[in-house]
């Protein structure tokens, strides 16, 4: 009895030891596995983390330092750099328009116009006109801009120098009024391109040519002649496409005379937030 009875302890042990085994050998195989995972898992860099704690001016003020003091990346950083669109371009200057205006110095009376309130928020407005201008002529001289993209940012960018305040020192209006005369240049180099595409085989239906004549035609209108020389490069190039004889400014005016009153509605004036007198630019 006792030998059956050894014998089935023996037994036992042994299913025991056959029980444990595959488990510890399946621990083993899950702990191995694990660390696998572990050595292939890529831990996010202390650099990543730092750049997601920083806001979009910090990144932009990091990135114009490090073009200041290494010129040579230049060409590489560009290459991540994805042109700018009328949207996002707009968007830049809309923000940096409402920044120029809220730069202004309290008034009860509303934003002032004198020398002090000039001093006060020059460097925005410079800041506003220097990218107008360099948005503008990204617009007008890259390959990759089709026409109805440029007249389309023009006319934004046109709106917008619309709205800059006439100044109580006639001389501060120096700025608006050379800000006028660039975008007049950018116009007219937007039409010399069109024209050279359309005798490339290109081809502009004649309701979009209309719509950038209208709009060229309101711009001239409403800052009392600034674009005239637009005007007459339109009449000359793209005019046929909508029943213009060339040089004939008075069948300009007549064909474009339905358009709407100039009140610049679709990009009103961010100046009427701020209890602002009118700001609409007569020539001086």
């Amino acid at each position: 009895m006792n030998r059956g009875l050894k014998r089935r302890n023996s037994e036992d042990e042994e299913m025991e030891e056959s029980s444990i085994k595959p488990l510890y050998r399946l621990s083993k195989i899950k702990n191995s596995d694990l660390k696998r995972q572990k050595t292939t898992y890529q831990k996010r860099s202390t650099r990543s983390a730092l750049l997601d704690t920083l806001d979009k001016e910090n990144l932009i003020n990091i990135i114009n330092s490090l073009l200041q003091k290494e010129p040579d990346l230049k060409e590489d950083i560009m290459k991540y750099i994805p042109a700018p669109t009328v949207s996002s371009s707009m968007n830049v200057l809309l923000d940096m328009e409402k920044k120029f205006y809220h730069s202004f110095p309290f008034n009860k009376n509303g934003p002032g116009r004198d020398d002090y309130t000039f001093t006060r928020v020059r460097d925005n407005l410079l800041d506003l006109i220097d990218t107008i201008t360099q948005y503008a002529n990204h617009f007008t001289t890259s390959i990759h801009v089709f026409p109805s993209t440029c007249f389309t940012f023009l006319d934004h960018a046109s709106h917008i120098a619309y709205r800059l305040p006439i100044w109580d020192n006639d001389e501060h209006n120096n700025l608006k009024r050379d800000l006028y005369q660039d975008l007049n240049n950018f116009w007219k180099q937007a039409i010399k391109t069109t024209a050279a595409n359309l005798r490339q085989a290109e081809y502009y239906s004649p309701e979009s040519v209309n719509e950038w004549a209208k709009s060229l035609a309101q711009h001239n209108s409403v800052t009392g002649g600034y674009y005239i020389e637009a005007v007459h490069e339109f009449i000359n190039q793209l005019g046929s496409m909508i029943g213009l004889s060339a040089n004939n400014y008075n069948e300009f005016t007549n064909t474009i005379a339905n358009i709407t009153s100039p009140s610049l509605c679709h990009l009103a004036s961010l100046e009427t937030t701020l209890t602002s007198p009118s700001v609409v630019g007569d020539r001086r």
